[in-house]
């Protein structure tokens, strides 16, 4: 089952996408800064290892030295047994174990501290590469916001049209199907009523023949044909209804002037008509979209705009034509028009200008309260299968 677009619901989501992503920011900063500051405490061990290293290296080799003095003596106690007491070679040797000790001692502390030296340059290497990492995902999660935030707007404007668009489509349907349910019921009860009036007439007709009662049998054609002939007014009425055929027969001009007309005798509203440039017949796509512009216009300004007075003006140029429909009705805040078209008033407006865009033309409206309204359109004859004719003389 379809649902209908919610653009406040998809608002909603949106904005909990930015909260989302501006909460994700702020949880980066904080890992940035958590990384940074575990980076600094890491340089500054790194540079104490540094200096402790540093001072084992002087130690190893302050032992190294005495140690190769020290080698030298015992090398002269050996040669030199006998000139040497006990005591004082027991002392030597002493002297040599405990140096030797000393120094290999601080051989291994500076060996561990130079591989502690390398594991935490190797951590500090990491911890920048995450540090960097971090730093660009919070730009870029900027840089996104930044961007959805400005268009947001944007983006609700389309959402609002593909709602209107969709609301739009589901009246035009229904609008479709009131249309066939009228001309159903305007057939039922007009034509095939009196076509079945027509076929019992026939009867009659054929019943007073057979009889040979001619004055009878004259009456009844006379109501026969009478019947044929509202019969055929109320087709008419039909098929003017659904497309008026002045439209397709005479044109553009004739069918305004004509619409008009009934329009004038329907309402005290007066009416001004200006025509500019050369008149001629159009493709049939433009002349139908121009006079249900105008239509629409006019039933607007009867119906809504309580209009004294519409001027309609028809500029036919080389390569295109200019429609202008202006009232001096009550007119209306243009602000509010979106959101009355979402709202599902005054889609005849939406229709308009949905015409006119088909066609590749421009659509346009002017409006404040109290100042009346004017309707512009423009269709280009050119890139749309139009074609100039001159009308029939």
């Amino acid at each position: 089952m379809h649902s209908e677009l919610d653009p406040k619901r998809i608002e909603e989501i949106l904005n909990h996408t930015v909260d989302v992503l501006h909460d994700s920011k702020h949880q980066m900063y904080e890992i940035v800064e958590a990384a940074q500051t575990e980076f600094n405490r890491i340089s500054f061990a790194v540079e104490e290892l540094k200096h402790e290293i540093n001072s084992t290296i002087e130690q190893v080799e302050e032992l190294e030295r005495e140690f190769r003095v020290l080698r030298m003596r015992l090398a002269d106690v050996s040669r030199n047994f006998s000139r040497y007491g006990e005591e004082t070679r027991r002392v030597i040797y002493q002297q040599a174990d405990q140096l030797r000790e000393s120094l290999a001692a601080a051989r291994e502390r500076e060996k561990n501290l130079q591989k502690q030296r390398m594991q935490q340059e190797q951590a500090l290497v990491h911890i920048s590469r995450l540090v960097e990492k971090a730093e660009n995902s919070v730009s870029q999660m900027d840089i996104a916001l930044e961007f959805l935030r400005g268009n947001l707007a944007g983006i609700y404007e389309q959402l609002e049209g593909i709602q209107v668009r969709y609301q739009l489509g589901q009246k035009i349907i229904k609008m479709q199907e009131d249309e066939r349910k009228r001309v159903a019921r305007e057939i039922h009860d007009g034509p095939a009523q009196d076509l079945a009036n027509v076929v019992l007439k026939a009867e009659i007709c054929e019943r007073l023949f057979n009889a040979d009662r001619d004055d009878e049998l004259l009456l009844e054609l006379q109501d026969l044909k009478s019947a044929v002939v509202v019969g055929l007014n109320e087709i008419r009425k039909i098929i003017h209804n659904l497309r008026p055929m002045v439209l397709d027969d005479l044109g553009l001009i004739p069918a305004v002037k004509r619409l008009i007309e009934e329009a004038q005798k329907q309402s005290d509203m007066e009416f001004d008509l200006l025509l500019i440039g050369q008149e001629c017949r159009l493709d049939s796509a433009v002349e139908i979209a121009v006079f249900r512009v105008i239509q629409e216009a006019i039933n607007n300004s009867r119906k809504h705009a309580k209009a004294a007075h519409l001027k309609i003006k028809l500029e036919f140029l080389p390569d295109q034509i200019n429609a202008v429909i202006e009232d001096d009705g009550v007119g209306f805040d243009m602000d509010s028009l979106t959101k009355r078209l979402t709202s599902g008033d005054h889609f005849g407006l939406y229709g308009m200008r949905e015409r006119t865009q088909l066609l590749g033309g421009k659509f346009s409206i002017r409006s404040a309260v109290g100042a009346g309204t004017r309707i512009s359109i423009m269709i280009p004859l050119k890139g749309n299968g139009s074609e100039r004719h001159e009308p029939d003389n």
